[in-house]
């Protein structure tokens, strides 16, 4: 009876080892985080007087998350790539840009002078489509205003809605959505230096 037992555990021993060489453990998943890319691929320009920027988006791009909708198959659902996120949430991303652009440091001086305008940016859109399985493109909504930060009189104010083809993937998600932000970045810098009698 002692030998049976032993043979028993013996064999479950034996098929414990198989089995985890069979069934190996799951690799960890890699995240990554992504931004827009270097600051430095578009030299700042000299601006008239301080700007305050200001950047917000709509609630569900608030966060880091990369989107996308599979149009061919449940439009209204929306999706998260599980392994590729924003280092930061988008609308903050093209803060930084637009900034960089005007030519200003971190923050306004202590003291600044007395005429500051504001601009005031809303993402509507940031995400990726799918038309069929094998066919994607990326999109971006904003809108802005540029304030007279002492009375509040809107001085200007310009909307864009960006489109362009993106390959099917985080990869293409990231890359597409980057260049769109670079565009809509000009664009709003544009709207500032017009204003200020700049060249942009």
């Amino acid at each position: 009876m002692a030998r049976t037992v032993r043979f028993f555990a013996l064999m479950l021993a034996v098929t414990g080892v198989a089995g985890c060489s069979l069934f190996p453990t799951r690799a960890p998943e890699i995240l990554t985080d992504h931004d827009f890319g270097p600051l430095h691929a578009h030299a700042p320009m000299p601006h008239v007087a301080p700007v305050i920027v200001r950047a917000k988006s709509v609630a569900w791009l608030s966060g880091t998350a990369i989107h996308y909708r599979l149009l061919y198959r449940d439009p209204t659902a929306v999706h998260v790539y599980a392994q590729n996120r924003w280092i930061a949430p988008p609308a903050t991303l093209l803060k930084a840009r637009i900034r960089w652009r005007l030519g200003m440091g971190p923050a306004l001086s202590a003291r600044p002078p007395a005429h500051i305008e504001r601009l005031v940016i809303v993402l509507l859109r940031f995400d990726q489509d799918f038309t069929t399985p094998h066919r994607a493109f990326v999109r971006l909504e904003a809108a802005a205003r540029l304030y007279d930060e002492t009375t509040g009189r809107v001085l200007a104010q310009k909307t864009v809605d960006l489109k362009r083809r993106s390959a099917p993937d985080a990869r293409g998600a990231v890359i597409g959505l980057s260049d769109l932000a670079r565009k809509a970045s000009a664009a709003f810098v544009h709207l500032v230096t017009r204003h200020a009698g700049l060249r942009d």
